[in-house]
């Protein structure tokens, strides 16, 4: 398949789903994938499990921007809990003789493909140097040390690296996973952004690295296992790079990973198009306007502040806690102030986050609306600054949504799908293959706000990626170039 796949266009097209082609596939439960890693580590801090009692509201959390300079010492029990809310495990399951662990972020097919490192520059009660955030047996193994050549600078410092497993999602999705990876590395990417700013910490993302540089600081294998992201604490967004490049000097004696249980078929096309992204881009020109991507003209425009719908209080950490993928919908009507807000918490990402601001652009956010008081049911694009609805044409879209995604019924029966749709041609032209990464990781912090939006306000979310692509073209009227790579399904569940 990976014969001719020189761009990441070319790739999501070869990876697209067609009805009646899809290849059937046996899910070998007696390789299924290792959910963390093992070292022989060289020293393991075990987290702190007792959490904090302040409660954040969601709200106010969202429309946070992390801000200049270091906002205070960060304690090693604050650390603990800002992972197990970016990352920790929620509840645990058990079928075909496996144990499945389910964290505070969905995953597709919940096979959590991706690994946190954590990077230690300074801390008090940590160690300079690498560790493997072990988010299942909940302990930091440190697997390198090293030494901070500033020993003047005393000030909070590390970086926490997101990293994707390829087998941990081609066990079930074979040459597709790297699309799912990038999603999941994105709701990842936003969860642990919430738990710093909810810790009263500046931060900065990082989507443009030097890849082999960053594989060989995690003695990672790119066959296997690939860095997506950085997200570095307390250093100023021109710094980060300079602080990878430069410290802490890991030249102590390194643990070595032990050898895993996963053992199965690889697919050479993930290498591929990972390495086609390989080059950092910059951008050359603005996007073209969102409806644009459609063929249909727009019929009217809502804008969502004519609405007056205030915000009621919603706890973050309980919500985080509290996040499932819920798909049980039921077709009862959805009260139209819930609705009202549930939009805006959608499109609540700030695109003052230089990463947003990067490739937001190239996103288009759709939503099909149905059975909610105060609104026709039909098909809409958010406005590029997501402030308003506009409504491309009128109808209930979700049955054949439903038959769209792989024929799951349950899409037909939610409230609100929300669409996310991109011009993969204009975002080739404006990033390389890269931009791929930046559009998926994108849209998937935005989907995990919409996971914790829905769940403060008491309603159901599920992701889906599986879809018959080119009858998702047809369903909305795309323009040739314009593909939906992921829905979310947001509305009323059974109790």
């Amino acid at each position: 398949m990976d014969e001719g796949i020189i761009t990441a266009k070319a790739y999501h097209l070869a990876t697209n789903h067609i009805r009646h082609r899809i290849t059937p596939h046996h899910l070998d439960f007696e390789n299924y994938p290792v959910p963390f890693k093992s070292y022989a580590f060289l020293n393991k801090i075990d987290l702190i499990k007792t959490g904090s009692k302040s409660k954040v509201d969601l709200n106010l959390l969202f429309d946070q921007l992390p801000q200049a300079g270091l906002r205070g010492p960060l304690s090693l029990n604050a650390l603990s809990q800002i992972l197990l809310l970016a990352y920790g495990v929620t509840r645990t399951g058990a079928a075909n003789g496996m144990n499945f662990y389910f964290r505070t972020t969905p995953s597709a097919g919940g096979l959590y493909p991706c690994h946190l490192y954590l990077l230690v520059r300074f801390m008090n009660g940590l160690e300079t140097g690498l560790y493997y955030c072990n988010m299942i047996q909940e302990f930091l193994a440190l697997i390198q040390r090293g030494e901070n050549p500033a020993q003047e600078d005393k000030e909070v410092s590390f970086s926490f690296i997101i990293t994707g497993e390829f087998y941990n999602s081609s066990w079930k999705y074979r040459e597709r996973a790297f699309r799912y990876i990038l999603l999941d590395s994105g709701h990842l990417m936003e969860n642990l952004s919430l738990a710093l700013n909810a810790f009263d910490q500046f931060f900065s993302i990082e989507y443009d690295f030097d890849d082999q540089k960053i594989s060989q600081r995690l003695f990672l294998d790119n066959a296997k296992e690939v860095p997506l992201a950085i997200v570095t604490v307390g250093q100023d967004t021109c710094c980060v790079k300079e602080q990878i490049d430069s410290r802490p000097h890991l030249s102590g004696p390194r643990a070595e990973q032990k050898i895993g249980l996963s053992a199965g078929p690889s697919y050479p096309l993930l290498e591929k198009i990972y390495h086609l992204g390989g080059k950092p881009a910059q951008k050359k020109f603005v996007g073209p306007k969102q409806t644009d991507r459609v063929t249909k003209p727009l019929k009217k425009t809502i804008r969502l502040s004519d609405f007056s719908c205030p915000p009621d209080k919603i706890d973050y950490m309980e919500t985080v806690c509290l996040r499932r993928s819920k798909r049980n919908f039921v077709p009862k009507v959805l009260d139209m102030t819930k609705a009202i807000r549930l939009l805006r918490l959608a499109s609540s990402l700030p695109c003052s986050d230089a990463q947003a601001e990067k490739v937001d652009p190239c996103l288009t956010i759709g939503v099909s609306c149905q059975n909610i008081h105060g609104i026709e049911d039909g098909f809409y694009l958010f406005s590029q600054d997501r402030t308003s609805l506009h409504l491309i044409r009128k109808g209930q879209y979700h049955n054949a949504l439903s038959r769209v995604c792989l024929d799951q019924q349950w899409i037909a029966h939610a409230a609100v799908n929300f669409l996310f749709m991109a011009d993969l041609s204009y975002l080739e032209t404006s990033f390389g293959p890269r931009g791929y990464r930046y559009l998926l990781m994108h849209s998937g912090r935005i989907a995990q706000r919409i996971y914790l939006g829905a769940t403060g306000l008491g309603l159901g979310c599920c992701g889906v990626g599986a879809l018959y692509d080119e009858e998702a073209r047809d369903l909305f009227d795309l323009n040739e170039d314009v593909s939906l790579f992921y829905v979310v399904s947001t509305g009323p569940v059974k109790k």
